[in-house]
């Protein structure tokens, strides 16, 4: 989200990231004005005071307009400084809350100006976090795609997918909830259809490794190792999805938005997910299916519709782009963006 707005935004988004990992790299890679301060974590208070003194050294020496923090964290440690600097503070939130942990009790503690969310599921629970700051929901900006039919038989050729296969894309973190285990045994059921699984996405914590070698082992339990490919982590799923027929993905838990559900649509790619969180709000009958959490014959039935009748598939796929501009285009985004930011006032008293 945040390298597509360095990407559409221009230099009317600077970014002070947190911490010295992947974003930084990337938002660098695309020149976006970038601040790090450090390395700053809850657990060493002195990298909290440094951030915040080094923040309000920033924006003392020119006239932002407002300062966004994302998630509840941010927003705790950093939302105070703007507003004492006269300056709006903004949270985005991107997940569900309950208002219970330390840290979103700390957030609400530093008050906000406006609370942005990602989905009108999200929003529902804004309260929690900012009891009187006004809510607005606006959609993750998902850029087009630079993709072409060229790219479609390159990524296939490689993956080795034949023009007859129909493959289903599954690109996602690694974790359990986003429903893996359910999709490989649904497929499971369609061996007679000419279909290939491929599932992008990399395990980086305890958790997550675990997951990974549980499917690994249930693929081969199967027998489908010829038909489901592990990409590990792919920093190309613009390609994945080139060549691709279908995205996958049956959550078991709600997603609070689902960026890879709106890149699909975006690249012509018909989604099945779980009817859940964010996902109705992206995903409607003119672009994909929506079934029932944990309802395997659901999933099975929606695999099967879509898996062995192209001429569905391809009224699915030219409703997509279409659907994913109207909601995720980054101009529209950064409009909604600059509204959302002229309809606030200054600070109240932090």
């Amino acid at each position: 989200m945040l390298t597509t707005f360095a990407e559409c935004g221009g230099t009317a988004c600077e970014f002070v990231v947190a911490t010295e990992a992947r974003l930084l790299s990337e938002l660098r890679d695309r020149h976006a004005q970038v601040h790090f301060f450090g390395d700053v974590r809850l657990s060493h208070p002195s990298s909290i005071l440094r951030a915040r003194h080094h923040l309000r050294n920033l924006l003392r020496r020119r006239p932002y307009t407002a300062v966004v923090c994302h998630a509840p964290w941010s927003h705790a440690i950093f939302a105070g400084v703007a507003r004492g600097c006269g300056i709006p503070a903004i949270l985005w939130q991107h997940d569900r809350a309950t208002g219970a942990p330390l840290v979103e009790r700390a957030c609400r503690a530093a008050g906000a100006d406006l609370v942005i969310c990602n989905s009108k599921w999200t929003a529902t629970t804004a309260h929690l976090l900012q009891p009187h700051a006004p809510c607005r929901v606006i959609y993750c900006p998902v850029s087009r795609t630079n993709a072409t039919p060229a790219t479609r038989i390159e990524v296939r050729t490689e993956l080795g997918a034949s023009a007859n296969h129909v493959v289903v894309l599954a690109a996602s973190r690694m974790e359990a909830w986003k429903g893996h285990l359910e999709l490989v045994r649904a497929l499971a059921s369609l061996n007679a259809l000419p279909w290939l699984l491929w599932i992008a996405g990399g395990a980086q914590r305890p958790p997550e490794r675990a997951h990974a070698a549980a499917l690994v082992d249930e693929v081969r339990k199967l027998g489908l190792e010829s038909r489901v490919t592990f990409l590990g982590e792919r920093p190309d799923v613009d390609r994945l999805l080139a060549g691709a027929d279908l995205l996958a993905q049956p959550n078991i838990e709600p997603e609070p938005f689902g960026v890879i559900f709106a890149e699909a649509l975006r690249s012509g790619v018909p989604v099945v997910t779980t009817n859940m969180g964010g996902a109705p709000e992206i995903v409607d009958e003119s672009c994909g299916c929506l079934v029932a959490p944990r309802d395997r014959d659901a999933l099975v039935n929606a695999l099967h519709a879509i898996v062995s009748n192209g001429a569905l598939r391809a009224s699915l796929a030219a409703a997509g782009p279409g659907r994913a501009s109207a909601m995720c285009d980054p101009a529209r985004v950064l409009l909604h963006l600059s509204n959302a930011i002229s309809s606030i006032g200054m600070p109240t008293a932090a």
